[in-house]
């Protein structure tokens, strides 16, 4: 690992890459941070020592520093400790996993999104990062039962937004990134492997419907039953580009009913959103990379200098891709590498 830079603090476990700093040594690193599943994980394997290992609950951080400056890339809590005879497997969680352990209940009028999902994680005891409003909801209940990650990303769902955290454990609520890329990786020189693969989508439409007779009768009869619903109903499908267009139907749409729609703009909207979101994954794949600790879920990337007679160049040249989980891996055997999931 040499030439890497690393630091690692557990509690009151402390290790480094520098000599004389920390209490403690590292053996290997796996960081991930991810928008799909339950959030962050992150293995650290200490070299055994006679302090007491580290305990269930300590708060971790792990930076990592390829030479362009440290950056913190795990932020959380240990989860479980393994000890044997030479070494200590430690496994982290993030914020996530606070949000997947709590149950919430409530209700709420004239509210956006954004600060449902802010209310959720202050409960949790969780750091919001970006969280952005969304539409706003005449009336919007929450139920015991599912946890608050799962409303979270019901939330995320009928916005189109994703969520997840950062490498300092921040939560974040945001619709996807658009524009040029935040990193940018040369074939010959930055990537070690790249694999892509274009799918059909699922479905190539949406169909929102929602309730109430906001739409005819004013916002002050949002909560009035009507028996035809297409004033309440929103529809958007994607070509054979995967470009989405509002207002058109797709050959094998999806049907979405939602209580808590109660206008015929906010289905549309609801409707593009979701199409969009569904959309940005019909090219999906992975590349691992030189360590870059820099790159983080929600970020763009882009591949350059990828030969001509590569299986994946028609796919990635000139593309900009989103990552959508992130894992930095650094020991002996491999060195400081990152693979990035599409």
């Amino acid at each position: 690992m040499a030439g890497i830079a690393y630091e690692v603090t557990i509690g009151s476990f402390q290790a480094s890459s520098q000599a004389g700093q920390g209490n403690g040594y590292v053996r290997s690193i796996v960081s991930e941070l991810t928008m799909d599943g339950v959030g962050g994980r992150c293995y650290l394997e200490l070299v055994a020592s006679d302090s007491e290992p580290p305990a269930p609950g300590d708060e971790t951080t792990v930076s990592l520093d390829d030479g362009n400056g440290a950056v913190t890339v795990f932020t959380g809590t240990v989860l479980e400790t393994k000890a044997s005879p030479d070494t200590t497997l430690i496994v982290g969680t993030d914020a996530l996993a606070k949000l997947a352990r709590i149950d919430v209940s409530g209700s709420y009028e004239q509210t956006s999104a954004g600060s449902i999902v802010s209310e959720l994680v202050q409960q949790a005891g969780a750091t919001a990062g970006t969280v952005e409003d969304g539409p706003t909801f005449t009336s919007y209940v929450l139920h015991r039962g599912p946890r608050a990650l799962r409303h979270i990303h019901r939330l995320a769902e009928q916005c189109g937004f994703d969520v997840y955290t950062d490498g300092e454990g921040k939560v974040h609520f945001a619709a996807p990134k658009q524009g040029g890329p935040d990193h940018t990786f040369v074939y010959r020189e930055q990537v070690l492997k790249i694999e892509l693969l274009r799918t059909p989508l699922a479905y190539d439409g949406v169909e929102v419907w929602g309730e109430g007779a906001a739409s005819t009768q004013g916002s002050e009869k949002s909560h009035w039953l009507v028996a035809d619903l297409s004033s309440v109903s929103g529809k958007a499908a994607a070509d054979a580009d995967f470009s989405v267009q509002s207002g058109s139907e797709g050959e094998r749409s999806r049907e979405v009913r939602d209580g808590a729609v109660r206008t015929g703009d906010d289905a549309t909207a609801q409707a593009q959103a979701r199409m969009t979101a569904l959309a940005s994954r019909a090219l999906r794949g992975f590349a691992v990379v030189l360590g870059a600790p820099a790159v983080k879920p929600g970020d763009l990337v882009k591949f350059d200098d990828i030969p001509a007679t590569h299986a994946v160049h028609a796919l990635a040249s000139d593309k900009v891709l989103r990552v959508r989980a992130v894992r930095h891996t650094l020991n002996a055997r491999s060195g400081f590498v990152t693979r990035m999931e599409f």
